[in-house]
């Protein structure tokens, strides 16, 4: 049995997330989790929470990027508690920290745990923020 992959793209594969052999359960996730950040009502999130769940997770995988997630993570915090937090400001934060945390080389081991919150995240900063949640699956070669 050969552990050779191989994945096809018959035109245009912008945007989408490719997955071969054994990741197929992660694309099956963030699929999921798409789904369900799109059908939530941003008013149903506490967004402070989620975003206190998604640091517990990310800085156990961070490894030496612990600081800068931590950093990111304190900028969307700092964010959210002004009187109109920019959204667009807080997904940026965590997408850095997401950036960072997969720097870290252990992301995918979390992401049944993580991919919940960033969900929330996402359904909550709007539907522009869609990308924050293949972050998640992606992993460094």
């Amino acid at each position: 049995m050969s552990d050779k992959r191989s994945a096809k793209i018959g035109r245009d594969a912008v945007g989408n997330i490719i997955i071969t052999g054994d990741k197929n359960k992660i694309k099956a996730q963030i699929d999921a989790a798409l789904k369900k950040a799109a059908s939530r009502p941003a008013s149903s999130i506490d967004i402070s929470k989620e975003l206190q769940q998604i640091r517990i997770i990310l800085e156990k995988v961070a490894g030496e990027h612990v600081k800068k997630v931590g950093r990111a993570l304190d900028d969307a915090a700092d964010e959210v508690k002004k009187a109109r937090p920019d959204k667009d400001e807080i997904g940026t934060a965590l997408g850095r920290a997401l950036e960072y945390a997969k720097k870290g080389g252990a992301l995918t081991d979390e992401i049944e745990k993580l991919l919940p919150h960033v969900g929330n995240a996402v359904a909550w900063l709007g539907s522009n923020w869609h990308k924050l949640i293949p972050l998640v699956g992606m992993v460094t070669p």
